[in-house]
């Protein structure tokens, strides 16, 4: 309900009035007008770049009006070029040679290291070989480089980062876990708008887990892989992080999901986990029905006409979109074919691919480098001030 307020009038020498509205009335105004247009709105005032950009109830408007409209039919693609230097682009078409709104990424890093996760409009870009961490805002167009993390900066190590949102607390927040080596890591916490450093966190145990790049996040909880050194040899444990009480916890799975496979992925598969595993003899998905039972089901997915293994090189399953489908990306792009994705309906049990506008086969010059390619289907406008 709108608060009463006054008006009130100004005149000026030729008699013309300037109208006051009460704050209320304005944010209601604001909340009708396109994303692109409350970004260059927030140069008005002070308190109209508050209300755009850092109040939550007018941000959370915003994204809700973004999940209202209908499904994207294409994905938004993240384009990764590592020539002449490091940068992306997110759109939905590509381009060899991008000139609008490229992201620059600040430090050098290998370009075999990076590794992009999204979650509710904002997306985290990491290097695991330079401590580069950097958010981005598609809708804002705004960068945020985090500061390094100072604790094991002695030597040599790794680091892999996952990121995800918690919508009881509306935190976005960023796990970093630092390997120096077989007998030590640290884990260390970043949230989004509450600081500027990183915050070292209780690991799960004494034991040494050793984290894959690829996460999903999940009603506030981060779901990856890690592989540990045991008496058999090496193994692999699937691990959560909750994002509002900073606690991870083992998750239990059926015996033989996490084995060395060609092509496993951990997706959102309508709201609940799921982990898409591609071999020689099939490809199937196994879905969390029950998160607190840990309870799990297999669907092996029939795909005659277009075997997953024999797309080629570059390409995985990437995700599943809102309305259930299961789709691969070519990962890596060398120009010398077109651009597709490719979609699998387990209701319809059909297969489809679409050509990506700007993905063309380019037959008379040879390909210097290839691009990285990260697909986001459920992509959502996020006024939020980094």
């Amino acid at each position: 309900m709108l608060s009463c307020c006054k008006k009130t009038v100004t005149r000026d020498e030729e008699g013309r009035g300037d109208l006051c509205l009460c704050l209320d009335i304005i944010v209601e105004i604001l909340k009708k007008l396109p994303a692109k247009s409350l970004v260059r709105f927030r140069s008005v005032s002070k308190q109209w770049s508050t209300i755009i950009g850092s109040r939550r109830d007018f941000i959370e408007s915003i994204v809700a009006r973004s999940l209202r409209q209908p499904p994207l039919e294409l994905p938004i693609f993240i384009f990764h070029h590592c020539v002449p230097e490091a940068f992306f682009t997110v759109s939905p078409v590509f381009s060899p040679t991008p000139t609008d709104h490229v992201v620059t990424i600040p430090r050098p890093s290998p370009r075999n290291s990076f590794h992009y996760q999204y979650s509710r409009g904002l997306i985290c870009c990491s290097s695991s070989e330079s401590h580069l961490v950097t958010i981005y805002n598609p809708t804002t167009r705004q960068l945020f480089p985090l500061p390094e993390i100072q604790a094991l900066a002695t030597r040599s190590e790794l680091s892999s980062c996952f990121f995800g949102y918690d919508p009881i607390t509306n935190q976005y927040k960023v796990l970093s876990i630092v390997v120096v080596n077989d007998d030590e890591q640290s884990y260390h916490v970043f949230t989004l708008g509450c600081q500027q450093s990183w915050r070292k966190v209780k690991g799960i145990d004494e034991e040494s887990y050793f984290p894959n790049d690829y996460s999903v996040c999940i009603d506030g909880t981060i779901y990856y892989h890690a592989n540990y050194n045991a008496k058999r040899g090496v193994e692999t444990m699937l691990l959560s992080f909750d994002i509002r009480s900073e606690r991870f916890d083992r998750v239990l799975f059926p015996q033989g999901l996490l084995t060395p496979m060609f092509n496993q992925r951990l997706v959102n598969y309508l709201g609940k986990l799921g982990c898409i595993i591609c071999n020689h003899s099939n490809t199937s998905i196994w879905i969390m029905n029950d998160a607190k039972k840990q309870e799990w089901s297999r669907t092996i997915l029939c795909l005659p006409n277009y075997p997953v293994m024999m797309l080629g090189a570059g390409v995985a399953f990437s995700g599943a979109t809102p309305a259930g489908e299961i789709y691969a990306t070519q990962c890596r792009y060398v120009f010398e074919k077109s651009l597709y994705v490719y979609y699998y309906d387990m209701n319809q049990n059909s297969f489809r691919r679409v050509h990506i506008q700007g993905g063309v086969r380019n037959k008379t010059k040879k390909p210097r480098y290839w691009v990285q390619v990260f697909a986001i289907h459920d992509h959502v406008e996020n006024t939020m001030w980094l």
